[in-house]
């Protein structure tokens, strides 16, 4: 499970970090939370720390995809458990999630239905993926979307 949200900055205290996760997910007794402020996004990521006391591969895309060029922006990071995915027109935050996906098909669907939702063309637009993918799923990507380039 994905234990982080999104909150407009304006509504955010760092008192209030821990409660406003626990309204959004499930926390268990161990879980310590923390948060990213995102000004560029006038928003807060707040987050559960792994076991290993790291952030959520969310915020790592978050950070990245203001480098990416071009009006609409698209990150994302396939882990062979989870696609995590951010997507960015203008200055605006249009997406940041991550959805269960236990191979590259299930990966490609969650990407193409989320630029179908924005009524993005994805020929239009080039996907930055945080690692490497499969050589099939990078094929696929090409074959669909402007280009795929590894951030």
């Amino acid at each position: 499970m994905f234990k982080y949200t999104l909150v407009p900055t304006g509504f955010f205290s760092p008192a209030d970090a821990h409660k406003i996760l626990s309204e959004a997910v499930r926390l268990s007794e161990k879980d310590k939370v923390n948060y990213q402020e995102l000004p560029h996004f006038k928003a807060v990521l707040v987050y559960a720390l792994s076991e290993e006391g790291k952030a959520p591969v969310i915020a790592g895309l978050l950070d990245k995809v203001s480098s990416i060029a071009g009006e609409v922006k698209v990150a994302a990071c396939f882990d062979a458990a989870a696609l995590h995915l951010v997507i960015v027109s203008g200055e605006k935050l249009l997406a940041a999630n991550s959805f269960p996906a236990a191979d590259p098909v299930t990966a490609e669907y969650f990407i193409f239905a989320a630029l179908k939702q924005f009524r993005i063309d994805p020929q239009a637009v080039t996907v930055s993926l945080a690692k490497p993918a499969s050589r099939e799923m990078m094929k696929d990507l090409i074959l669909y979307c402007k280009g795929v380039k590894v951030l």
